[in-house]
């Protein structure tokens, strides 16, 4: 199967919401779904049990959770294991963190723009131009911001308008997705969020990615989808299940080995570096970051166990 960017934007697994939105996204109580209102009755969905771990030493417990950064409004995706462990938890680890009034406005985020504009139209070739304009005229993304931005920016924002748009929304507030959820929850219990990394930099390295890739996932974002919308919601179906493998980035056929080094091993080994240093600190905390990096032979549970840590899975 052809690796998709609008799939990849959909899952959302690597970048945070906030990065790709002029306000965050407003989250529900977490007693209640993403959109705050139950799942349609039309979709049942199957009891939720997403993958959870424990990497735990004698005075320290870190549940690792997987998340999904952007889901379809009204989706329903809490589990039991999953409330205890968030009710065991002192404080709330995601991969990059601003507190809600702090945020800076998608236009003033300098890692999505290059120094110099570049007509976005003239980096695909000219057969695909036409194709292009119309995702960018549907999109409703000014043409002279995405001049601007770099072309993996500008794939991932025209990836995200998609998805909205196959979700009927056009506002990101209206699909939260888990971190949204997770820091409400965390700030009304009055407890510490942290992040494990500065987004800056990590804005930074897709920025420094070879051009040849940047323009291959622009063209992932503009491509027809063989699938129809049936299709969609793999993704989420397998993380809700707790088929955490099923999630494996690596295992996309296609996917550029460069974005995959940048956005998934080189974060893994730091994240690795993070939590071992952790464990040193007694606590309990919730460890919460895309679930594309708890899956894989470079998972960070992977990662972990080469060092000669366990992590073993609570559900």
């Amino acid at each position: 199967m052809k690796f998709r960017f609008l799939s990849f934007s959909r899952r959302l697994w690597l970048l945070p919401l906030a990065a790709l939105a002029s306000a965050p996204a407003a989250a529900a109580p977490f007693g209640k779904d993403s959109a705050g209102k139950a799942a349609p009755a039309a979709a049942p969905q199957p009891e939720p049990r997403p993958a959870l771990w424990l990497l735990a030493d004698d005075d320290t417990k870190i549940y690792m959770f997987g998340t999904i950064h952007v889901l379809p409004p009204g989706f329903r995706w809490r589990s039991a294991a999953l409330d205890k462990a968030v009710g065991e938890a002192a404080e709330l680890v995601v991969e990059t963190y601003e507190p809600p009034g702090t945020e800076d406005s998608f236009e003033n985020m300098a890692g999505f723009f290059a120094e110099k504009p570049v007509p976005i139209l003239e980096r695909v070739p000219k057969k695909k131009r036409k194709r292009l304009k119309a995702a960018i005229e549907a999109a409703g993304v000014p043409l002279p911001m995405l001049d601007r931005m770099h072309s993996w920016a500008a794939a991932m924002t025209l990836g995200i308008a998609q998805m909205l748009a196959e979700y009927g929304v056009d506002d990101p507030s209206a699909a939260p997705g888990v971190e949204d959820v997770l820091e409400e929850t965390f700030r009304g219990a009055g407890k510490p969020i942290l992040s494990v990394e500065d987004g800056n930099a990590v804005l930074a390295s897709m920025s420094a990615l070879p051009e040849a890739v940047q323009t291959e996932l622009l063209l992932e974002a503009i491509a027809p989808m063989s699938g129809g919308p049936a299709d969609l919601g793999v993704g989420e179906a397998d993380w809700v299940a707790g088929r955490a493998e099923a999630l494996d980035l690596e295992s996309e056929a296609g996917f550029p080995p460069a974005l995959f080094d940048v956005l998934v091993r080189r974060r893994n080994a730091a994240w690795t570096s993070w939590l071992e240093e952790r464990l040193k600190k007694p606590g309990t905390l919730l460890f919460a970051v895309g679930a594309g990096h708890l899956a894989g032979r470079e998972s960070v549970q992977s990662m972990l166990a080469k060092r000669g840590l366990s992590v073993k899975r609570v559900d």
